[in-house]
């Protein structure tokens, strides 16, 4: 398959890795798995199971040590945190060593609490043969998890930038980990910027991030933002239960 997409994925101790990626392997060229030296005891196995199961030979996968536990940002630091490690081996540095690895035209980033449904792969395909020319970024919607029975709407990030041109991006160190700065311009992108799309026709992907790092988000919301998930989970979480019954287990 020539799709002229590379997915990125940047991950450190991600319970739900296999899911991540079998939700898109089917629509891809490449998948860039760089691991930061996970300490929990399942993603490297994680990983090596895909790797045994990368028929393809898709994934091209790197362990990289970071220079500081990215793990401990939560909204409240993030700034002071991007600015207490200025110039150090971060998960920004990471995902620019990814663009310069990465082959195709357009590449997605999709990390380890990240899930997409079919029916939006399928539909992103359709959309990067005509990819509008004066766009460079593209935000999909999302569903953050709460917990496994409920979910919450982010008045912050009800997308994230996901769809990217390669060659007209870059990381810097000012920037948080996942925003990307337009090359000649020294512009990071926003929603707001002229050149970012917002492509809200799609089914939103599950974001698991709050459920796997609930210090990050779920002190910011409010309980009457917490609602009952009423739609089924994507589906590779319902052709293999394996790893969100362990999740289950372990966190119960």
């Amino acid at each position: 398959m020539n799709t002229n997409l590379t997915i990125q994925s940047v991950v450190k101790n991600e319970p739900f890795i296999y899911y991540a990626i079998k939700s898109v392997y089917d629509f891809c060229d490449s998948i860039l798995l760089y691991e930061t030296m996970s300490t929990d005891k399942y993603t490297m196995k994680d990983i090596e199971q895909l790797l045994t199961e990368d028929v393809d030979k898709k994934i091209k996968f790197k362990r990289i040590q970071l220079d500081f536990d990215e793990e401990k940002w939560s909204l409240d630091n993030l700034a002071d945190f991007i600015k207490q490690n200025y110039g150090k081996m971060s998960v920004g540095k990471v995902r620019q060593m990814q663009i310069d690895d990465t082959k195709t035209k357009y590449f997605m980033i999709v990390d380890g609490d990240e899930i997409h449904y079919r029916d939006s792969m399928t539909q992103i395909m359709k959309f990067l043969q005509d990819f509008p020319k004066n766009k460079y970024e593209v935000g999909l919607p999302l569903i953050w998890f709460y917990d496994l029975e409920h979910t919450f709407t982010a008045q912050t990030f009800p997308y994230n930038g996901r769809i990217v041109v390669t060659d007209m991006v870059y990381m810097n160190d000012e920037s948080p980990n996942e925003q990307h700065v337009i090359k000649g311009k020294n512009e990071i992108f926003t929603y707001e910027h002229p050149n970012y799309l917002i492509y809200s026709q799609l089914h939103p992907y599950a974001h698991f991030e709050s459920v796997i790092r609930p210090w990050r988000r779920k002190s910011k919301v409010p309980k009457d933002n917490v609602k009952p998930f009423t739609d089924v989970f994507p589906e590779v979480m319902r052709e293999n239960s394996f790893y969100v019954d362990r999740f289950r287990k372990e966190n119960n």
